[in-house]
């Protein structure tokens, strides 16, 4: 492929406007050139034959289904990670030496890198729905590296034609035992008995493949659980109290320096503090996380509420429009065809009449839903605040039985430590670390270093009362704010939509009036 005459490009906003009109039906590419075409609107985008170096500014196109980069001489997969809506993309016959730059391309379904210079499979850990995937003419040379292709369980469709690996003696053998889910392989329809066939040759490493699957579903279902429960900790101001515990030890550098004085002892006393420990914390995550469902379930109940009393409402809007409408056009015809003035007048004052008619039912029954609505959400915030509270009286209390408990732990250490060093004064203790004797030589040092580790482990008790206490108190004011301005914002919506049909329909009573006889 040759661009002699013509300059390698970057994708820019001129080149990808002037793309997307030339995709446009010509009905409407002239509208499209003057008043422009909405990103948001643009779903496929034909790149191909552009001379294109490096991909770029494709970011506010970001509804993008199909994307079309062929025929170019890109040589580095960049700049479309953004693309979260992204099913189809063709970066064949173009220079790239790496497969990159795919990250969170997870809807992406067809990829196409053929004719590059790719010599290793990598990179698609994110394209859990892939489907068909054509790598032919590059250079892939061994079939271990196909192995990475091994976890896409839709793929169904790969093409390798033209890479070395094709030549080798067993390769179709070895892909129709490993690639179980593919229907074609290299532009050719799969038979069962190929398979069959070819299982029977590969079946020792067939059963170390399901193994290894067996193990990687576990470890995603494991990790899939572990982000339910952080989740559902976050959502509840707790997250990482699981690992409280732990982080109070293992990020203490004081408390690691004097472990090794009496490991024995004071590893007892550690799981005796766990144990206690471990009680309470699970005592505050059953109460929180009780309490968090209840004010999500107190939303839904208030949500549920107000669109009954809306619905119902609603409804009775409705039978008064419909009747309105009714009259209001035989009326209408009166003023249009008849020629008796007074008969006019009449039908004229009438219709004034219903309509005002109308204002009063509509605006009535808004400010009974306003009324009923402050009512309903007024209630809400007593229940959701009450929530709140009990949440934080629950965490402070159980923060405070834990800072008790780490007191406890600390007068015991304490007292293990100083033992030991009295010991030590003695010359009971002969084989020590010279770190160890660097600590036991000074008092001071050693009685620091105890309060130091305390007062670590404190602080990161205050975290965690923190977050929670915050984090309950910045929820509970954004939720009722929030329901508070959904309501303000519900009724303004609502009496300009009145304002505007009455405004509508005198609008229509005054130029019929003026249009009569």
């Amino acid at each position: 492929m040759s661009y002699s005459t013509i300059e390698p490009t970057v994708i820019d906003e001129e080149l990808i406007k002037k793309a997307i009109n030339e995709q446009l039906n010509p009905e409407i590419a002239e509208i499209a050139k003057k008043e422009g075409v909405d990103p948001e609107e643009v779903i496929s985008l034909r790149l191909d034959y552009k001379n294109i170096l490096k991909i770029d500014n494709l970011w506010i196109y970001e509804n993008i289904v199909k994307l079309q980069l062929d025929n170019n001489i890109i040589e580095k997969i960049e700049n479309i990670n953004f693309l979260k809506n992204l099913q189809w993309l063709d970066l064949s016959f173009n220079n790239i030496t790496e497969i990159e730059g795919l990250e969170g391309l997870t809807k992406l379904t067809d990829l196409t890198l053929f004719n590059n210079r790719i010599s290793t499979i990598q990179g698609l850990d994110d394209l859990v729905n892939l489907q068909v995937f054509s790598i032919g003419n590059n250079n892939i040379t061994v079939m271990e590296g196909l192995n990475d292709l091994m976890k896409f369980e839709q793929l169904s469709v790969l093409n390798l034609t033209g890479n070395a690996v094709c030549k080798l003696p067993h390769y179709k053998s070895y892909c129709l035992a490993h690639f179980r889910h593919l229907k074609y392989l290299d532009y050719r329809l799969i038979d069962q008995e190929s398979i069959a066939i070819a299982s029977e040759k590969y079946i020792d490493s067939i059963i170390s493949q399901e193994e290894d699957e067996k193990t990687n579903l576990a470890k995603k279902e494991n990790i899939r659980k572990q982000m339910e429960i952080d989740n559902l900790n976050n959502k509840a101001h707790i997250l990482y109290i699981d690992t409280l515990f732990d982080r109070m030890f293992d990020e203490d550098a004081d408390f690691k320096k004097l472990v090794p004085i009496a490991p024995a002892i004071v590893i007892d006393m550690k799981e005796e503090f766990r144990a206690k420990f471990e009680i309470v914390v699970k005592e505050l995550k059953h109460f929180v996380l009780k309490k968090s469902q209840e004010k999500q379930d107190e939303c839904s109940m208030i949500e549920q509420c107000m669109n009954e009393v809306k619905n119902a409402s609603d409804e009775q809007c409705l039978e008064k429009l419909t009747e309105f409408y009714h009259k209001k056009k035989e009326l209408l015809r009166i003023v249009q065809n008849s020629r008796n003035p007074k008969e006019v007048d009449d039908a004229v004052k009438e219709l004034r009449e219903i309509t005002q008619t109308l204002s009063d039912f509509l605006m009535g029954a808004e400010m009974v839903i306003v009324e009923q609505f402050e009512e309903v959400i007024k209630e809400f915030e007593r229940n959701y605040t009450e929530l709140c509270n009990a949440i934080n009286e629950c965490g402070q209390t159980s923060l405070a039985r834990l800072r008790e408990i780490e007191t406890e732990f600390l007068e015991k250490f304490s007292e293990a430590i100083m033992v030991m060093y009295e010991r030590f004064n003695k010359g009971d203790i002969e084989e020590i670390d010279d770190e160890i004797r660097d600590i036991m030589s000074d008092k001071d040092v050693l009685i620091n270093a105890i309060n130091s580790a305390h007062d670590f482990r404190l602080s990161k008790l205050d975290q965690q009362e923190d977050s929670l206490v915050t984090g309950v108190a910045k929820d509970q004011e954004t939720v009722i704010k929030q329901k508070y301005a959904a309501e303000v914002k519900r009724n303004r919506d609502r009496v300009g939509e009145i304002i505007a049909l009455l405004g509508k329909c005198h609008a229509e009573i005054d130029f019929a009036e003026e249009n009569s006889y």
